[in-house]
């Protein structure tokens, strides 16, 4: 069967249905409210990341002091990081914007008094 760009197919795969509908069945199980859109129905997730990025920020946060001590720029210290093998968050390597981020929590955790107290 040939397909163009202009007739997309109307068939539908009775095992992807039946995997979408087994999926949405148990979100609703879970309590998850489907149809909901906006950030009420993300929060959890949100909060769950942060709550992540965060203890990973605490778990760096003697290292980042001794890097910032040296005066050196965000690319510096991601190729410094890397020359450590110090992975980034999610187990690569770190670039100058996983840096700054990183950076930027520090900054927001003084500015709130906050800190890894």
């Amino acid at each position: 069967m040939t397909e163009t760009a202009d007739s997309p197919s109307t068939e539908i795969n009775p095992e992807i249905s039946s995997r979408t509908r087994k999926a949405l069945a148990e979100a609703r199980e879970r309590g998850v409210k489907l149809g909901t859109a906006g950030a009420a129905n993300i929060r959890a997730t949100v909060e769950k990341r942060k709550s992540a990025a965060d203890a990973f920020a605490r778990q760096h946060e003697a290292l980042f002091a001794e890097l910032l001590q040296q005066g050196l720029t965000h690319r510096a210290m991601a190729a410094e990081l890397n020359v450590r093998g110090i992975a980034a968050a999610k187990g690569g390597e770190w670039t100058h914007g996983q840096v700054q981020r990183i950076l930027n929590r520090y900054a927001d955790w003084k500015s709130a008094g906050s800190g890894s107290e």
